[in-house]
């Protein structure tokens, strides 16, 4: 298998250059990490050859693709804005991340089949169940770019004839080691470690996150990563949503501590729909396999295996 990761010096990037089998050719693109080689290194991941890419620089992508030795088997599309409430003040910057960066890898790198990783976030303002076949209407740009991003992977597929496959994934997010510190998940936890006992969370904390743990979330990729010929819009979720207030009760809960919640403000993004598409389960056999508190468990065991290591940025 030959495979081309974009966004590999990001969260499920890195992730997924661990668990990704050692036979495989991976050739990663990255923009602006600096320590991407050494964890390459310290990893022992001979099989990863890590490239340098502006994305939205199309001279750049072009330059890559005169390098990359003939079509990839696949690609794994995780290049992107990795911060969705900024989305709102820098649109444009947004789009570019977004859109224009796949432009630019979808009409310049020869691949076979493309697992792009979409958003959950397209189901933006929603409420209740949905699924791929929910008509949708965002309003967020970053849920706006994302989805625009979708239909240039079909257009590239069924018009341009550029990709044989592909696979759109509405991904509803991970957490986990490498995460960026921003994150509720590696912010929090440190921070219960650190002896906080007393938070603030920004609106009334039922804000629903449907993320898994990394490992499950990576495993995904991969098997869509190998579903060559099929060509579809999935939902990447674990079907079992927590609350923002669920996140710190189960960090106390998980270090044997008590804290106290207290609520302010409101919250850009507040998300109040499930995912109930079934696809990954009954066309590819997946589920996740960890509970949202075994998750935390492991990251917790991260952190005290790692010290005070700090995340990675996307």
């Amino acid at each position: 298998m030959k495979l081309i990761l974009t966004g590999a010096s990001g969260f499920v990037g890195r992730n997924l250059l661990l668990r990704a089998p050692r036979e495989w050719e991976i050739l990663a693109l990255y923009h602006q990490a600096t320590d991407l080689e050494a964890f390459v290194s310290r990893h022992r991941l001979a099989h990863v050859r890590l490239v340098k890419c502006n994305l939205t620089d199309e001279a750049e992508v072009r330059a890559v693709a005169a390098t990359a030795g003939g079509r990839a088997d696949a690609a794994l599309y995780l290049a992107a804005n990795s911060d969705p409430t900024a989305s709102a003040s820098r649109p444009r910057w947004d789009l570019e991340s977004n859109a224009v960066a796949l432009i630019n890898f979808l009409q310049h790198c020869p691949v076979a089949h493309v697992v792009f990783v979409s958003s959950g976030a397209v189901y933006d303002g929603l409420v209740g169940d949905v699924t791929p076949s929910t008509p949708v209407d965002p309003r967020l740009p970053y849920a706006i770019s994302k989805l625009a991003s979708e239909q240039y992977v079909r257009f590239f597929a069924e018009r341009r004839h550029a990709v044989d496959s592909y696979a759109n994934v509405r991904f509803f997010g991970a957490y986990g080691p490498y995460e960026p510190e921003r994150k509720i998940t590696t912010r929090w936890m440190r921070a219960v470690m650190a002896g906080q006992r007393a938070f603030t969370v920004r609106g009334n904390g039922q804000n629903l996150i449907d993320f898994m743990y990394v490992d499950d979330a990576v495993d995904a990729l991969l098997t869509l990563a190998t579903a060559a010929g099929y060509s579809g819009t999935v939902d990447l979720a674990s079907h079992a949503p927590v609350s923002v207030n669920d996140v710190v009760q189960t960090m106390a809960r998980v270090l044997g501590v008590e804290i106290s919640v207290a609520h302010q403000g409101h919250t850009e993004e507040f998300i109040q729909f499930i995912s109930v598409d079934r696809t990954m389960r009954e066309r590819f056999g997946f589920a996740p396999k960890a509970s949202f508190e075994d998750g935390v468990r492991r990251l917790h065991a991260h952190f005290v295996r790692e010290g005070s290591g700090v995340g990675q940025s996307a």
